[in-house]
């Protein structure tokens, strides 16, 4: 792509930088970057838009001729007590205004979606609007859940929404993967699941309250 100077200077402003500042990170002559922003010189030189780009790129999104975005992380991981909280934060967050857009939970043993340290989290989800549906192991879980089989082999509770696919990788631990690839493939496997799953009964989950409700418009 050809970086326009308008995008250099919000990319700047983006980051909080000053021309010195991205003159030394980037490796790229600071006389450049003032010149090419001041509209002194049509185009950089290769290797120096080469430079820019390379160091800019790894925190900025470029956007077309004009639009400079922050680029969100492609992977996160959540420590602590409080990691399945800021997961279900997330949740909100990206769900929110996209309609028809649901979490789709594939519950383990250990953490099922529907034990006493995720309901409440469940339930304000539901509370909020948001729709979800859930594979789990949990014979007396709420609709809309599918029930495994009991020698269907217990994974880690994975949950997909939007281009996020959460993982539990350990006790109080979450990856976060920012994977439009990924979650499509996930979500692929949880409706084939759900299709050959029986559920638990037809009426309810026909009717229930909770079924592919609208995400919660901004």
């Amino acid at each position: 792509m050809a970086l326009t100077p308008d995008q250099l200077r919000a990319a700047r402003a983006l980051l909080n930088i000053s021309q010195d500042d991205l003159a030394k990170e980037s490796g790229a002559a600071l006389t450049s970057i003032r010149q090419f922003e001041l509209g002194g010189i049509n185009k950089l030189q290769q290797k120096t838009e080469t430079a820019l780009l390379s160091y800019l790129g790894e925190k900025v999104e470029f956007i077309g001729g004009r639009g400079v975005a922050l680029r969100e992380k492609d992977h996160l991981i959540l420590d602590g007590e409080s990691a399945i909280a800021h997961m279900f934060e997330d949740i909100h967050t990206h769900l929110r205004g996209q309609e028809g857009a649901e979490a789709l939970f594939l519950c383990g043993n250990t953490p099922c979606l529907f034990s006493p340290e995720l309901i409440g989290y469940c339930s304000a989800l539901r509370d909020a609007g948001f729709a979800y549906r859930a594979i789990c192991h949990k014979q007396d879980a709420e609709s809309p859940v599918r029930v495994a089989p009991a020698n269907f082999t217990p994974l880690p509770l994975q949950i997909v929404y939007g281009s996020t696919v959460a993982q539990m990788i350990g006790p109080d631990r979450l990856l976060l993967a920012r994977s439009p690839m990924l979650a499509k493939g996930l979500k692929q496997t949880f409706e084939m699941l759900w299709a050959a799953l029986p559920a638990l009964d037809a009426d309810d989950e026909e009717d229930g309250p909770y079924v592919r409700k609208r995400a919660l418009r901004a």
